[in-house]
Order: C-alpha cells, then structure tokens, then sequence
C-alpha cells in the first residue's frame, strides 16, 4: 500500500511542476505574442485544458519508478531508494530541457517543441549559432536551477518514504501474484491514460479549447507532444487524403498548368548568367516600396526600379529547409515535414539547376558562409544540381563574423570576383548564393541603425548587396547577367513567420540581362519562381508539376499557399483564410472554396511524396 501511495503522489508531484512551473514560465516569457490579456481566469482555463495532457507526460514520468518498485518487491537486491534518486536525477534534467527549449524556442519558431528538433543536433556549432554567449548562459542557468527545484521535490519524495525501510519482506505465491496484478493494472491505466479511450490514439490536439493559436500552445503540455512527435512516422501514404483521388487530380490539373506561352518578355537574352541570392528572412516588413519600414533597405528599394519586381510573392512556408526546396524545385513546403530530411527523395525532386545544367550545359554552384551540413542543405544542394559547393570553410574567417559563419558582405566580394573572373571563360552558369547575416542573432559589422539590432542586420546586408551589385554593373559581366533576389521565409522575430504579413516576401530580377525596368503585381508563390524563369529562357518546365509560368497564358487563377506547422494560409483574389489542419477549423477568413482548393493540393503534395 505504501509504495502505491508513493506512485500516486509521484504522479501528482509531475502535474504540479507542470502547473505551477512550467506553464507559469512558458505563458509568461511568451506572454508579448498573446493576442488578448492573459487573465487569471484565462490562465484557468489554459491549465484546465492543460490538464490533459499534463497528466499523460506524468504518466511517462512514472511509469520508471512503477517498473523499479514492481521489481524490487520480487528481488530485493538493490538499495531502491538510490535507484530512484538516480532516475529522479536524469528525468528532471531531460524534463527541464524540453521545457526551457520549448518556451525560448517559441517565440521564433511559433509552435511547441517537436522532434524535429533532434535534426538541429546534426551541427553543434549551427544549433548555438543563433544566440549569445550570454544566452547560452543564462538558458543553462535556468535549466540547472528548474531542474534542480523538480530533482529536489521528487528525491525528497523518495527520502521521506524510505522505501528500503518499508520492505514487506519475502512474499508468499499469492503475494507475488498480487503485485503482479496490482502493477498490471497501474502500466493498463497508465497506457490507455496516455492512448486515450477514443477509437483513434489521442493527440496533442485534445487540449486545444481556443481559436487563438497561442492559448492553445500554452495548454499543450511540451513533453508530451515531444514524445507524440517521436511516434509519428514519416509515411505519407494517407495522410490529407480528404477527396476521392480521380477527382482531386482533376481538379489539381486546373491549378497548375505545366505549359503556356509567356504574354511578357523580361529578358534581352536566353541565356543569360544566372545568380539567384536567397535572402535569409527578407519580407515585406523590411521593404519600403511594399509598404515596410521607411530608410531599412534604401538599396534594395532604389534597384526594384531598375529591375522586374513582382510586388505580390508569398513564401511557401517559414522555414529554410523549406524554402529552398520551394524556389529550387518548385516543390511546396509540408505543413507536418520536411522533405529535405529525407534524402533518398531528394534526387527524384525537380531541380533549376539540374534542369539548367542537362539541357542548357549551365556550369552549377551553390555559395553559403556558413556550414551546409545543417539541415542537410548540401544533401539538396547537391542533388539538385549543383557540381559545386562553397560554404564557410572556404572562407577566412575574422573577429567581424557570426557564429553561423562569414558575414555577407565578405561573401559578395568573394562572388563578385568569382563573377566577373568567369566572364572571360564565355561560358553559362548559375551560382546559388544563400546569405545569413540577417538572421538571429543579428550581429553585423555595421551600426547606422543603433536602437534596432534586427533592422540594422538587414541595413547591413542590402549595403552590402548594393556594393555587390555597383561593381557588377562597372564589369563587362553586368551585360548577360541575371540577378534573381528572393527570401527564403519570412523573419522570425516576435511574430510568427507564418503570420499574413511576413509571409509576403519580394522578388525582384535584375542585371543587364532584364530588357526594361517594370513592376508586376500578380499575385503569385514562391514556387512559381522555376516555371516563369524557365518560360523566359524557353525551356519546358513540366516536371515541375507545383510551379506556374505566372506570365503565361494559361495562369489564370491566381493564389499562394503558405503552410507551417500543420496549418496553411490561402490566398487568391478573393481573400485569404488561415486554416488548422489538427483541429480542421479555419483560423480566420472562412472560405469553403479557398479551404477546398488548399487541401487539394495539399492531398496531391503528400501522395506525390509518398511516390517520390
């Protein structure tokens, strides 16, 4: 009886630190993305709904010690009570960490702690390289302090009980059968605790009680969806499988069009020299002429007027993995994956580069500062054609740059002399260059604005992008050069990328290559960005069954899909809705025409993933 008294105030010790610890911290250092007053009776509601899934992650941290004191009753071996402390030990500090990366990682990535994670520990060095020493030390002293206040409360648990002590002594037949019936009956209530009761196992999801996206995140409990997400394979098939097939690719067929004639020319050439700059968090905040902040990027700005600038691009998703795929391949980014992580996929993906390069003989190139192991980025870019990667160990490094590797301004310099050298060979190219000096923890070299660290980091960039492209344009190189400028999200910096506004990104192309200075407001993805380029130069583009020639003939429904983590923004000329995918509810701008069309494309993304 007593060591079942010790299993269920074990249980009750988890669901108070999630209570009064874990949630209290999360909601409050959280608390500026809040879209309405956090209230006590709010908070009530919160932990109330939080209840669910806070006793499931008490059930995984209990469920140790019920396996420890059903074997020691039978084989009284060992000191239990050391055992336990032990365990207590362990189980706080992985505790902890979950719960501290959950509520400092919310803030840029606007949904809890999952497993993909773990994908981040493939580079150390990348996984730091977005905050300070300081942050890094003051993350470490909160783990350790919590992690020590769960240690204490559950070993002092254990000391008060002192479990050896209490030993029944040795046990009859019908005594081992009982605790072999008692301990049954804790792991089956346990496991169906955590299954749930319902027909299909329960979800991170039946904590949810809000159409504010955050109270929902608050109410979620941070290691039990983490353990959830470990459980969810990554197999496609069934998954967004709403409409009858047949019909659902009929209806895709209308929406992406792979052939079209051009009803613009923007080039003076067809094979120009391509340079695609993949700007790291660039939206629409940041860009005066679409309505951003005034004095940010003067540089940028003057160039959309000497340039083809297309005002109305959204991005595919709020993640590099999956914005690099979206403009390379013309492949959407998933609302539940990433399709990057899984390489075998990857060379059966559409690629620009590869395209260029088997049919027009482009000689390919992929140019990063900083490390490509992350995220398996040099996997893609490898396998989408590039014959070439440079990246941070190319570089000499200074005092001057970040933690994620050379500053952009030393990167230019570098491809502009890689540039114009190439001019003499006579031969065509495409070089991708992906830039980092605009991403967290946003120190640069630079300070004309000193009160705001994210602002001055894009000023640094576009000075040196305008730099870039002077020089360019006083070298013979400038003639057949093309200049392609895309973000590759938007920022991620107190308010979601995901959010309507930072979704919206430029794309502006340039060079002496671009016929005439003109601005198009269609409203087009930046999945479209590979068809139209390839309908400029003349080539097919049909493999890239997700990208639309948006100057063709045939582009006549006009819409952007953005999706993030299980949800999706929709927009075509009639509005734009926000929608979950976990509840099935939209969010915002209710639409059943909009809501239908996503998740056609959406059931046709994952089964042609699920085939690739």
């Amino acid at each position: 009886m007593l060591y079942i008294i010790f299993i269920i105030l074990h249980f009750c010790f988890c669901n108070l630190f999630f209570l009064i610890v874990q949630r209290p911290l999360f909601c409050i250092y959280n608390k500026a993305l809040c879209e309405t007053p956090l209230t006590p009776r709010l908070y009530a509601r919160i932990s109330w709904h939080g209840l669910y899934t806070d006793i499931k992650a008490a059930c995984y941290m209990t469920a140790v010690p019920v396996l420890m004191l059903w074997f020691y009753t039978h084989f009284p071996i060992f000191n239990i009570s050391h055992w336990l402390i032990g365990y207590e030990a362990v189980c706080a500090v992985i505790i902890v960490l979950l719960c501290i990366a959950d509520t400092a990682l919310y803030r840029f990535w606007q949904f809890k702690i999952e497993a993909s994670v773990l994908h981040y520990l493939r580079s150390l060095k990348g996984t730091f390289a977005s905050v300070s020493a300081t942050y890094v030390i003051l993350a470490f002293l909160a783990v350790a302090s919590i992690a020590f206040l769960l240690f204490a409360l559950l070993a002092t648990l254990v000391s008060v009980f002192h479990l050896p002590e209490h030993y029944p002594g040795p046990l009859t037949w019908w005594g081992h059968l009982l605790v072999v019936l008692i301990a049954l009956v804790i792991v089956v209530v346990f496991y169906f605790t955590i299954k749930g009761l319902h027909i299909r196992p329960d979800t991170p999801v039946y904590s949810y009680f809000s159409n504010i996206p955050f109270l929902n995140h608050c109410a979620v409990n941070p290691v039990y969806n983490f353990i959830y997400s470990l459980h969810i394979r990554d197999d496609y098939d069934g998954l967004f499988q709403e409409y009858d097939p047949d019909w659902c690719q009929e209806k895709f067929k209308g929406l992406f069009p792979t052939e079209g004639t051009p009803q613009i020319q923007l080039l003076n050439t067809k094979r120009p020299n391509i340079l695609f700059i993949v700007w790291e968090s660039l939206c629409s905040v940041f860009i005066e002429s679409l309505g951003g902040k005034k004095g940010v990027m003067p540089c940028f700005d003057r160039l959309t007027k000497e340039g083809v600038f297309f005002t109305n691009c959204y991005a595919s998703s709020f993640r590099t993995d999956r914005g690099l795929v979206a403009i390379l391949s013309g492949y959407p980014g998933q609302p539940t994956t990433s399709v990057i992580l899984h390489t075998n996929k990857l060379p059966h993906l559409p690629g620009l580069p590869r395209t260029l390069r088997d049919i027009a003989g482009y000689q390919t190139k992929a140019v990063h500062g900083g490390q490509l192991n992350i995220f398996h980025k040099s996997d893609y870019y490898w396998a989408s054609g590039h014959d070439q990667l440079v990246e941070e160990k190319d570089f000499c490094l200074d005092s001057s740059d970040t933690h994620w590797g050379a500053q952009d301004g030393k990167v230019f310099a570098w491809l502009a002399d890689d540039i114009i050298s190439k001019q003499a060979e006579g031969t065509h190219w495409f070089t991708t260059m992906q830039t980092l000096s605009s991403h967290e923890p946003f120190r640069v070299p630079y300070d004309r604005i000193k009160d705001n660290p994210v602002d001055n980091a894009f000023a640094y960039v576009d000075n040196a992008f305008g730099e870039f492209v002077e020089r360019l344009k006083a070298s013979p190189a400038w003639k057949d050069l093309l200049i392609v400028v895309v973000a590759d999200h938007g920022v991620n910096q107190n308010k979601a990328a995901s959010s309507d506004r930072n979704s919206h990104i430029p794309l502006l192309m340039l060079g002496g290559a671009v016929r005439k200075p003109m601005t198009i407001d269609t409203l087009m993805s930046q999945t479209d960005l590979a068809a139209t380029l390839l309908g400029q130069m003349g080539l097919p583009h049909d493999d890239f069954i997700f990208s639309r020639d948006v100057l063709a003939d045939t582009y006549t429904y006009p819409f952007a899909l953005h999706t993030y983590n299980n949800a999706f923004i929709f927009r075509d000329l009639t509005g734009v809705t926000h929608y979950d995918n976990v509840s099935q509810q939209p969010l915002d701008g209710h639409d059943p025409q909009r809501e239908e069309t996503a998740k056609v494309i959406l059931q046709t993304l994952y089964t042609d993933l699920s085939n690739r």
